[in-house]
């Protein structure tokens, strides 16, 4: 696998709170990293938060699903962002915005995050996987799971995967750990349901291209023991977009699918269409 590109910035910068802004040093990250908090990652390209609209409703359901209390509007909600890009002088990049409980205190933040984009050769060679045999609780809520993150984290790091596919107690392959997972047979899509999985927004805007390319879309878990069967699988999320993977585990996938080469140009294209239609 060839190493994804490194482009998060180490240097201390300023993040935005409702206790104001701090520098980096200075926030609580044992409070904000804590399983009692929900959390948003967004992609900005070109000083343009993509597909704010879905993170910020994606954001409010997962809110709700925890029943954590949460008074910020979608106008409150991008200008934050807006105002940390300003203040650390950046326009690409991964913001994380994470809203943590402690008793009837509430506490957020939005603040860049160190981040590794797939480099050209990822797109061409595609990465390498394997499977973790663990489930997320509450798998539509975008919340901080930290034992099935520690777990997919040791894995990644001791056999130099670039993502591990979270295998549930019926032997469904659901989700990455922090991604979702599509498999193609012919010109089909196949992908868990939403009930098994955290809804990500990569993953909404890459059926709306499917459905516009009318290739057809099953919303069915592959089994662990049968990905033999099909001829491709990608990764979709803010960081990698669609992402081929040439491998999970020992079983090899085709690169260069046509199938997935049409869909990865056709969202590719709808980037670009998102961030010139928002630039003022």
């Amino acid at each position: 696998m060839s190493t994804a590109k490194e482009t998060g910035d180490k240097r201390e910068k300023y993040i935005v709170t409702n206790h104001g802004i701090l520098f980096h040093s200075e926030l609580n990250t044992t409070l904000l990293n804590s399983d009692k908090s929900v959390y948003e990652v967004i992609r900005i390209i070109d000083g343009i938060a993509l597909f704010l609209e879905d993170h910020y409703s994606r954001l409010v359901s997962s809110v709700q699903m925890s029943g954590f209390h949460f008074e910020m509007d979608f106008a409150e909600f991008r200008h934050k962002i807006m105002e940390l890009a300003i203040l650390n002088q950046l326009e690409n990049g991964n913001v994380k915005f994470v809203l943590a409980e402690s008793g009837k205190e509430n506490h957020w933040s939005f603040s860049f995050i160190s981040h590794s984009y797939p480099g050209a050769d990822d797109y061409e060679k595609g990465v390498n996987t394997e499977l973790l045999f663990a489930e997320r609780e509450n798998p539509n809520a975008k919340v901080v799971q930290n034992t099935v993150r520690k777990k997919a984290n040791q894995l990644i790091a001791d056999q130099n995967l670039y993502e591990v596919l979270l295998v549930n107690r019926d032997g469904l392959i659901t989700e990455g750990s922090r991604s979702n997972v599509f498999f193609v047979k012919g010109n089909r899509f196949f992908t868990a349901p939403a009930h098994q999985v955290l809804v990500g927004v990569t993953r909404q805007k890459v059926l709306e291209c499917l459905t516009e390319l009318a290739f057809p879309i099953i919303e069915e878990a592959v089994f662990a023991s049968e990905i033999n069967k099909y001829d491709a699988v990608f990764l979709t999320g803010t960081s990698p977009k669609v992402l081929p993977v040439n491998c999970i585990g020992v079983f090899p996938f085709q690169i260069g699918n046509l199938y997935v080469e049409k869909l990865m140009f056709k969202y590719n294209s709808m980037i670009e269409t998102y961030v010139s239609s928002h630039r003022i």
